[in-house]
């Protein structure tokens, strides 16, 4: 058999082997060397979100265990966007990561043609955090409870406002889903972010807030809001006087949001797993995990195989609720 020539070279079987094991040791090398330099973290929530922030502390301890910096470059846009081409612009090496989250999944269930599929263009590297959505109302309201709201929207079908961020949020579109599920009618008032809606709770422009925990800590223990009831299936370590729905009378009902870390797909598996136990790592030192709990999220130290779960359940779950509230997809 003869040889194929190349540009003018012979390529020989053996030639052939040389090259292919070449690029074998070359791989090799760089990832026995890997992290070489810094590590880039893309995340499309803005700078102090609370997100950002445990993001940010996170960083912090992964890059010490690397002996490397690990930098969070924020570009919030609508969907992630913006984060997430960026992400996939860059070589799938192993230094530029993203911060995918229970937005990304809610994003993929909005759009209809969203630039980059959440399931098929990253990998999973490592669960980050976790934390429950709550009921809010203002302290002196007279809706002390679930069943106190659950009352007053059936008395009045929708009269009570209820404050939510942005529309196309998980916020937002659990207090459509909770419309179903209840069987209750309510308007949904869409603001941009926590203060926002203190405010907005406070000067009894909406009757209910639906909102993360970490942005109403200090309202909470001011005893300018109330807590009427927790999202997720079991009471809340920050707030064990605090119902869940079920036992408020809405069974079946359960959101909670997540956040993780992911690779552009190709990334060579070796790296992303070293990334993914160093994440995990650092999400089981006492110190990180009191951090994070002063902002009110939990650790989630989830493997990959668990996150990539995670993330297409979400998608799933929430693909259904559009298409409940007939909502038209952008």
């Amino acid at each position: 058999m003869m040889a194929a020539r190349r540009n003018g070279v012979l390529a020989t079987p053996f030639l052939v082997a040389a090259i292919a094991l070449g690029f074998a040791a070359a791989a090799a090398d760089a990832q026995s060397s890997f992290p070489s330099r810094p590590i880039r973290v893309v995340s499309p929530f803005p700078a102090g979100a609370v997100s950002d922030i445990s993001l940010r502390i996170l960083a912090d301890r992964v890059g010490a265990r690397l002996n490397t910096q690990m930098i969070v470059q924020n570009q919030p846009s609508g969907g992630g966007v913006v984060a997430a081409r960026d992400v996939l612009s860059a070589p799938a090496d192993g230094y530029t990561l993203a911060l995918l989250s229970n937005a990304t999944a809610v994003s993929a269930a909005l759009y209809k043609h969203l630039p980059f599929d959440p399931l098929a263009d990253f990998v999973p590297a490592s669960g980050m955090s976790d934390f429950a959505y709550l009921f809010l109302t203002n302290y002196q309201s007279k809706l002390h409870s679930l069943q106190d709201f659950l009352a007053a929207a059936r008395a009045k079908p929708g009269v009570i406002n209820v404050g939510t961020s942005d529309a196309g949020t998980t916020p937002y579109l659990t207090a459509l889903r909770f419309k179903k599920v209840a069987g209750i009618d309510f308007t949904i008032i869409p603001f941009h972010g926590a203060s926002e809606l203190t405010v907005a709770l406070l000067r009894n422009d909406v009757d209910v807030v639906i909102n993360a925990y970490g942005g109403y800590r200090q309202g909470l223990t001011d005893k300018q809001l109330r807590a009427i009831a927790i999202t997720t299936a079991s009471r809340s370590s920050f707030l064990p006087d605090v119902p869940t729905m079920q036992e408020s009378g809405v069974p079946n009902f359960e959101v909670s949001s997540w956040n993780g870390i992911f690779a552009p797909a190709h990334t060579p598996a070796p790296l992303v797993d070293r990334v993914g136990q160093e994440i995990r790592a650092a999400l089981a030192e006492p110190e990180l995990v009191k951090k994070f709990r002063d902002l009110g999220v939990e650790v989630w130290p989830a493997p990959a195989a668990e996150l990539s779960a995670r993330m297409r359940s979400e998608i799933g779950r929430w693909n259904r609720v559009v298409d409940e509230a007939g909502i038209e997809r952008q």
